[in-house]
């Protein structure tokens, strides 16, 4: 990747515009990254081994050499990895085609900002009265309507009984 595209990526609208995909091509520089990373842990751990003495040097050695190599192969994987991914979905990629496409990111994000207070507006309009309700037309009387039948209630055993009346005293007059 030459540095005017760097400069291009960092100083124009690339990042801040979704018409175009460019995840495919950060894994090159994810990729550098990682081997910066590794070449990095390398020298610091060769350096901090070597500081407690020879033995833990030559331990160390051996420890950037296994894992070194495998850090290496792991982050290799992981970019050819994403990379065929990108790949295999490079026609859905191609077949994308953004809605409304503006000039800037300030521009999407009111444009996103008013079409959700145009969804909230169309939730929060009242519903119209429901309309009368027609009252059903009688059954004719040839046809005789099913008839619900009580259920037999059960008293309970343990609910307490009703009292009883007391016989009504005649009242005399004085």
């Amino acid at each position: 990747m030459p540095m005017d595209d760097f400069k291009k990526l960092a100083t124009g609208n690339i990042l801040f515009n979704l018409n175009r995909i460019i995840a495919p091509k950060l894994v090159t520089i994810l990729y550098f990254l990682g081997l910066a990373a590794i070449l990095l842990w390398a020298v610091t751990h060769f350096f901090s081994s070597f500081r407690f003495g020879f033995g833990s040097g030559l331990w160390g050695l051996l420890e950037i050499a296994v894992f070194g190599l495998l850090a290496l192969v792991v982050l290799r994987i992981v970019c050819e990895g994403v990379i065929v991914y990108f790949t295999a979905h490079t026609a859905e990629a191609d077949a994308y085609t953004p809605t409304g496409s503006s000039g800037s990111l300030i521009d999407d994000v009111r444009d996103a900002l008013e079409e959700l207070a145009e969804a909230e507006e169309i939730e929060e309009r009242p519903t119209p009265a429901a309309a009368p309700v027609t009252p059903k037309k009688p059954a004719p009387a040839d046809v005789a309507a099913p008839v619900a039948e009580e259920p037999a209630i059960m008293p309970d055993a343990d609910a307490p009984k009703p009292a009883e009346h007391a016989p009504e005293k005649p009242t005399t007059a004085p």
